[in-house]
């Protein structure tokens, strides 16, 4: 059985700080970054189980990193994250085609950053034993 990890991927490191709190209870480590290159760097190099993105970071956008890991065939199945301060439907559209699960940041978004990290790592989980 692999150890599960997060990544996130945020420029605001206030926000990073407030998944971290609200997402330790599970006892999951979570890695960082505040761009998206460095993001997909990471990625490459280890695996997590999880990633949360947001969509505007320097060097790259998102969903463009996102976009990225759906096409590599190693990296398809990984469950994404995204999280946005935009809600129109293009984006939320976008983010579906690709398989990645979108959270407009506000006030309700850590709650539902949680529940859906929960749903997808035991969601993952299964698959890996099967």
């Amino acid at each position: 059985m692999s150890v599960r990890t997060i990544l996130i991927a945020d420029d605001d490191a206030g926000l990073i700080r407030l998944l971290r709190t609200v997402l330790e209870p599970l006892a999951v480590p979570i890695h960082e970054t505040y761009d998206a290159t460095s993001a997909l760097t990471m990625i490459q190099r280890s695996p997590p189980s999880l990633v949360i993105l947001d969509i505007n970071m320097p060097g790259g956008n998102g969903l463009s990193a996102c976009e990225m890991l759906k096409t590599d065939k190693n990296m398809a199945q990984m469950p994404v994250i995204i999280l946005s301060g935009r809600s129109d439907e293009a984006t939320r559209n976008r983010c579906t085609q690709m398989g990645a699960h979108s959270v407009c940041k506000g006030p309700e978004a850590l709650s539902e950053v949680k529940h859906l990290v929960v749903d997808l790592l035991a969601l993952n989980q299964a698959a890996i034993a099967v």
